[in-house]
């Protein structure tokens, strides 16, 4: 899930513009190379929506440009200017800079914790996040930042507990409770992990990520039906979510029940990811697949189960993927083992 940023500081006049000026200069952008862009915002930065104040705990960092109106940039929440930003490539050295002039700002840690999140170093993170958290014990997003991080790196237990911290710090944080989900699920425990999903979807019943994630963990429990209804509620909040899409397909496609399985609707979903995905992602394609075989149409099932092995990475094993292959060319559709281990 996506992070939320802190508040507002300050920034020393002369001395600091100099320093951002130096910076910018290092990754210059150029006007037609804003959209599409990631930045994080300058300690004074301004959100504006409709002439109103945005707080920055409102704006997911860094964030992505998608919009261009003069000397204005929209990053998907609200308008900031051109000047109170920063490229997420130089942010880490930009933020670096601020902390020796504010060496006991919390929001600054923080904020460069983001930064190297950003650029793939959880480990500078985790220590920049864990310095924001002694400056200030009750920072809920720098406990679920350093969460996010620790659950990257696959140290469940230690994301538990700052995820937990969050939800002590605000017991209605929706998010926090998704993501605890995300990492009890990760460990092993799935009832866990439904509890929290459900909590999350009970503060926020337009939560379709929980929705999804809740949906996912029934589909392993092979509670098809529960799956079914939430995969299905995910979806309809959010259509452009691949990862559900392509979970729910191929449950519709290949699942061990008869009575869950439909085709028509598995090929719908199918096609709407690969074209979502601008038909680059092999493991997409298999779905699709799949779907066209339970649909009963077994040319556009070859047709795609060969595009899916042309796309694949070269060090993939491609067996099962040939085996596939093998099977819709006999016309033949594929579905998961039952619990048994038997197949139809």
């Amino acid at each position: 899930m996506l992070h939320r940023t802190g508040c507002q500081f300050l920034i020393a006049v002369l001395s600091q513009i100099m320093i951002e000026s130096s910076l910018m200069s290092k990754s210059p952008v150029v006007a037609e190379e804003w959209v599409g862009h990631e930045f994080m915002a300058k300690p004074a930065a301004t959100f504006l929506l409709d002439g109103i104040t945005v707080p920055h705990t409102n704006i997911d960092a860094p964030f992505t440009v998608s919009k261009v109106e003069g000397n204005r940039l929209w990053v998907g929440e609200a308008w900031i200017n051109k000047d109170e930003v920063v490229p997420v490539a130089d942010a880490a050295t930009f933020y670096t800079e601020y902390l020796r002039k504010h060496p006991s700002d919390a929001w600054g840690y923080m904020n460069r914790g983001l930064a190297w999140a950003a650029v793939g170093n959880c480990d500078n993170a985790i220590t920049d996040y864990t310095k924001a958290i002694r400056l200030d014990s009750k920072y809920a997003i720098a406990y679920y930042n350093r969460g996010n991080c620790w659950a990257d790196k696959g140290e469940f237990d230690k994301a538990i507990k700052d995820y937990t911290k969050v939800i002590q710090l605000d017991p209605k944080d929706a998010v926090a409770f998704n993501n605890r989900g995300v990492t009890w699920a990760g460990a092993g425990e799935l009832d866990k992990a439904i509890q929290d999903y459900s909590k999350a979807i009970w503060l926020d019943s337009q939560f379709a990520y929980a929705y999804s994630n809740r949906g996912s963990i029934w589909n392993i429990k092979r509670e098809y039906a529960k799956a079914v209804n939430d995969y299905a509620e995910g979806i309809r909040l959010d259509s452009q979510d691949v990862s559900a899409c392509n979970e729910f397909a191929w449950l519709l496609a290949t699942c061990p029940e008869t009575v869950f399985r439909d085709g028509l609707d598995a090929v719908i979903l199918g096609e709407n990811l690969c074209e979502l995905s601008e038909w680059k992602e092999a493991g997409y394609i298999n779905t699709l697949a799949a779907a066209y075989a339970e649909f009963g149409d077994f040319d556009q099932a070859v047709k795609y189960q060969k595009r899916c092995i042309e796309q694949l990475y070269k060090d993939v094993d491609k067996d099962e993927y040939t085996e596939r292959l093998k099977l819709y060319g006999e016309g033949k559709p594929y579905h998961e083992a039952r619990g048994d281990g038997k197949r139809e």
